[in-house]
């Protein structure tokens, strides 16, 4: 007969195998695969016009020459970052005509809706696997399953005494 002591080290065992699910979509790393380098005044834009398309992509506000480098530089090692540059156009267009190699995945466009449209376009990233809601949904629902379960296995086992 298993006891309340042996159920409860059940369920946190099982609960320590599950993986966390990010449902809001926040990055807060450097580390994406495809980034939108963008300022205080065209960030806004950049991102509305990214979740139009569906695409998946993350806006980061830069505030210095000196960081876009220093961004770029990391796209380098990582043959799988795109970058789209709404801002910084001067410095981005310099880092690419010192390293022609990646001017396929680095691509510099205006300010405005059409032009970052056609940039998100050429770097394949448009609707790329937009999920909405399904995942949070499905995560959430198994979770809430092996949790009922567990909990209403103590319950019956209490009121069974």
């Amino acid at each position: 007969m298993i006891n309340l002591k042996s159920t409860s080290i059940l369920i946190l065992i099982i609960a320590a195998f599950m993986v966390p699910v990010n449902a809001h979509g926040v990055h807060v790393t450097t580390n994406e695969s495809a980034i939108i380098i963008a300022d205080n005044s065209t960030s806004k834009l950049a991102r509305s016009v990214a979740d139009e398309m569906g695409a998946n992509i993350t806006v980061y506000k830069f505030g210095s020459a000196d960081a876009v480098t220093h961004e770029l530089e990391h796209a380098l090692d990582d043959s799988n970052k795109k970058i789209l540059a709404v801002a910084y156009a001067d410095t981005v267009q310099k880092f690419i005509n010192n390293h022609p190699e990646v001017s396929s995945r680095i691509i510099v466009v205006n300010a405005n809706k059409n032009s970052i449209q056609q940039g998100l376009t050429k770097l394949n990233v448009a609707g790329a696997s937009s999920s909405g809601f399904l995942t949070p949904l499905l995560s959430g629902l198994l979770i809430g399953i092996v949790f009922g379960l567990g909990v209403g296995a103590v319950w019956m086992k209490r009121k069974m005494k």
